[in-house]
């Protein structure tokens, strides 16, 4: 009977795996929207409650319920104590637990179960695959959406590009940087041949489809990804090349004509599709909100309602002010913008400390999550990329990665053995 319970307890927690790489893999199919009885719901949602599911029976079947760890948690619970704050003060009470439920509390909950499920390179990789799958199929739509366009002769303004599945093509890159991000660390410093190969033809269907996103910000991001490739090689030789591949690669790009408009008006302020000016202006009148709102702000999902005597000209106010910083200092308050930006240094931290003392898996792993966080910092300062479903579970996955390869191979950060590809 103890055997048979083993092999049951063993299979549900493989399931329950299998399962956090499906969610992982199916992150933009949050679009997926329905009801369950009176209950609104989506397809991402729903894995993630299957994942959960499986993980708790699993460890209830073998009665060993010891919650994984993270070192994260006073930010953690700052951050959701924050959150309950934002919801009490909102106008919207059940829509701002909508999004306390969707944006928090079940991805941070997907988190702690991927770190305690993500002990060995098997594991690690299972779900990494999941990751590559989806990135790259969603790529690829985003890829097929430019050739339907092309192909029946579709007006393509340079502010608004073909995308596949999503409202805004700015939302599309911010999805695609952490996934290009990590395809760049195994391509960068991966050791399996085919591990390497296999990131190279992700990263470069990914690289296509985000520069096709005609995202600015999107842009910036991937020039500090390169940047940062440079500082962190510490082989010269690849460095030197590494440098130049970016400048003449960038150049090269910049003479594409959508891409040149694009660039070249980014400061004229009569072309229609300059949203500099206007973030500015989004900025300056947030702040001035946020001047009248400095402790505990508009509440979640309250933003556009309490903006709406703030907003200067004729503009409606937006969903939320084109800057994460600003997002969720305005949704959560400056105890919920603390807690943010401390969860977002210390991951930064601790994962380039690690990359430097990291061998074998973990170097590629750690390198690609750690830029992942610098694409999330740096686009961070023109939009929001958390505040959507599947930006916010992939923010906590891409920590969940980082985690456990820090736990899994690090002997002296953590005490454990490495352990062996």
């Amino acid at each position: 009977m103890a055997t048979s319970t083993a092999v049951s307890e063993s299979a549900l927690i493989r399931y329950s795996r299998w399962s956090l790489a499906a969610t992982v893999a199916c992150m933009p199919l949050y679009v997926v929207r329905y009801k369950v009885g009176p209950i609104p719901t989506t397809l991402l949602e729903d894995l993630i409650l299957i994942t959960i599911g499986l993980y708790a029976a699993g460890r209830i079947q073998n009665r060993d319920w010891r919650p994984a760890r993270a070192s994260l948690e006073i930010p953690i619970v700052v951050l959701l104590v924050a959150g309950l704050v934002g919801i009490a003060i909102s106008s919207d009470h059940v829509g701002a637990v909508g999004i306390y439920r969707a944006y928090f509390i079940e991805p941070v909950a997907l988190f702690y179960v991927a770190i305690d499920l993500l002990k060995t390179p098997h594991d690690l990789k299972v779900v990494l695959l999941g990751l590559a799958i989806g990135a790259t199929i969603f790529a690829l739509m985003n890829l097929g959406a430019w050739v339907v366009a092309l192909a029946t002769h579709q007006t393509i303004h340079s502010g608004d590009a073909p995308e596949a599945l999503y409202t805004s093509p700015n939302a599309v890159a911010m999805f695609l940087e952490p996934p290009l991000a990590i395809a760049a660390g195994f391509a960068l410093y991966g050791q399996d041949r085919r591990e390497r190969r296999a990131a190279i033809a992700c990263l470069s269907i990914i690289f296509v489809a985000l520069m096709a996103t005609l995202s600015r910000a999107g842009w910036l991001t991937l020039a500090v990804l390169a940047l940062t490739a440079v500082i962190t090689m510490p082989n010269r030789k690849v460095k030197a090349v590494l440098l130049g591949g970016a400048v003449v690669g960038g150049f090269a790009v910049a003479q594409i004509p959508i891409v040149h408009e694009r660039l070249a008006r980014q400061l004229d302020p009569s072309f229609n599709f300059n949203t500099f000016e206007g973030r500015l202006q989004i900025w300056s009148d947030t702040l001035h909100m946020l001047r009248d709102h400095p402790i505990l702000g508009a509440g979640l999902r309250n933003y556009a309602q309490v903006m709406a005597p703030y907003v200067s000209g004729n503009r409606i106010p937006e969903l939320y002010p084109h800057n994460v910083y600003l997002a969720m200092w305005s949704e959560l308050g400056l105890l919920g913008l603390a807690a943010f930006v401390a969860i977002l240094g210390v991951l930064l931290w601790r994962g380039w400390r690690g990359f430097y003392r990291a061998r074998d898996f973990a170097r590629p792993l750690l390198w690609g999550a750690s830029a992942a966080f610098v694409a999330i910092a740096v686009h961070g300062f023109f939009d929001t990329p958390y505040y959507k479903n599947d930006l916010s579970v992939e923010f906590w996955m891409v920590a969940a990665l980082e985690v456990a390869a820090i736990r899994a191979f690090l002997k002296p950060t953590t005490g454990n053995p490495p352990l062996q590809r």
